[in-house]
């Protein structure tokens, strides 16, 4: 995987949009995790709140939506300024929408895990996440949603 990434960034012009890709990404990042913060400033960390009929941790409900607002400013700047994609956008849109489910799981399991059950605090567990992330998706991005 490490190897096909460092073909994809040294291929002509792999360079310009991996650097596009990570200035979406880390902006993407900003516009996540201060939603993130926001969200549990406001719900506060201790207590579950309740929805309907659900329980629900206060940093699963933060980052799933922090992730979604993420999502939606990384699909349009990624598909029209990182990599300049003129292929069906409602391809993309549902290839998008599959990862970013597959990714909010693991990542909000992952990060109640790591602030609940390792004591890592919950900032620092969502940036480890980030930072995965951001790794997987550019292969993915590159080679199955945006690809030329």
């Amino acid at each position: 995987m490490i190897r096909k990434l460092k073909e994809k960034i040294t291929a002509q012009g792999g360079l310009a949009q991996f650097i596009r890709y990570l200035f979406v990404g880390g902006s993407s990042v900003l516009v996540d995790f201060c939603i993130f913060q926001g969200i549990l400033f406001v719900l506060g960390t201790q207590e579950d709140f309740v929805f309907s009929a659900f329980s629900i941790r206060p940093e699963k409900a933060a980052n799933a939506v922090a992730v979604v607002a993420g999502f939606l400013y990384s699909f349009i700047l990624n598909r029209t300024w990182a990599f300049r994609s003129k292929e069906n956008p409602v391809r993309q849109f549902v290839l998008m929408l599959i990862l970013l489910a597959v990714n909010t799981v693991i990542t909000s399991e992952a990060i109640s895990l790591m602030g609940r059950g390792m004591g890592i605090p919950f900032p620092i567990a969502k940036i480890t996440m980030q930072l995965a992330v951001a790794f997987w998706n550019y292969v993915i991005y590159a080679k199955i949603i945006y690809r030329s």
